[in-house]
C-alpha cells in the first residue's frame, strides 16, 4: 500500500479537532493556535462544520474524521479567508516533519489510507432481510 498524503484540510482538520492529542503526539503551540484561529473562523463563517468539530473533539479518533476534512475542503475551496488558515496550520504542523510522519502513519494504519479521499457513500447501499 502506498503511504497516505495528508492534504492541508486533513492535516488543519486533525489539529482542531484534537485528534493529534489522541495519538499521544505533541505539536507546537504555533500550530495549535493557528488551529484555534481556523476553528474560531469556521464558527463565524461555517457553523455547521464547526458543530461537527466540536462533537469530534469529544469522541474517538475515528469519529467522522474523512467527513469533517470534506467540510473543510469544501469550506475552503469556497472561501479564500477559510482557505489561507487551512494553509497556515498545515504549514505549521508541516514545519515539524517527524510529528507530520507520525501522524501520517496512524492514519495510515488506521483509515487505510482514505482519509480526505473517501470514497465509500452509504447512501447508495442496499439491505435486504
Amino acid at each position: 500500500m502506498e503511504p497516505v498524503s495528508l492534504t492541508a484540510a486533513a492535516i488543519a482538520t486533525l489539529v482542531i479537532t484534537k485528534a493529534f492529542e489522541k495519538t499521544g503526539e505533541i505539536i507546537g503551540e504555533k500550530a495549535w493556535n493557528e488551529g484555534e484561529k481556523l476553528f474560531l473562523l469556521l464558527k463565524r463563517k461555517q457553523p455547521n462544520t464547526a458543530s461537527a468539530i466540536e462533537l469530534a473533539q469529544t469522541q474517538p479518533l475515528d469519529y467522522g474524521q474523512a467527513h469533517l476534512i470534506e467540510q473543510v475542503e469544501e469550506a475552503a475551496n469556497k472561501d479564500p479567508e477559510i482557505a489561507q488558515a487551512v494553509e497556515t496550520v498545515a504549514n505549521a504542523v508541516k514545519s515539524q516533519p517527524s510529528i507530520i510522519q507520525n501522524f501520517t502513519n496512524t492514519v495510515d494504519k488506521n483509515y487505510g489510507g482514505n482519509v480526505g479521499n473517501v470514497s465509500n457513500d452509504n447512501r447508495t447501499q442496499t439491505f435486504n432481510f
